[in-house]
């Protein structure tokens, strides 16, 4: 479980880096946006965040080859042997 954690927290750790390198004026933007922007709404923008991120996890785990029949276990396994081939 906590090898499947960090591929997941790795894999988005690099999404974050390379839209940044990409696109720094946007993110920019996006932030000083953000900057004004009532705390309650970036409550709600946060946790219907969390609640999408929530259901593709869910899929994830149901579709992939490595997760336990009733859901209770993550499994990465071809995400890792993606990430393992571009390393």
């Amino acid at each position: 479980m906590a090898l499947e954690l960090l591929t997941f927290l790795g894999l988005a750790i690099l999404v974050e880096g390379v839209l940044l390198a990409l696109m720094p004026g946007a993110i920019s933007r996006m932030m000083a946006e953000f900057a004004t922007r009532a705390p309650e709404r970036l409550r709600h923008l946060g946790l219907v965040a969390a609640i999408a991120a929530a259901a593709f996890l869910m899929v994830l785990a149901h579709l992939s080859d490595g997760a336990a029949a009733d859901g209770a276990r993550l499994g990465f396994p071809v995400l890792r042997g993606v990430l393992a081939g571009l390393l």
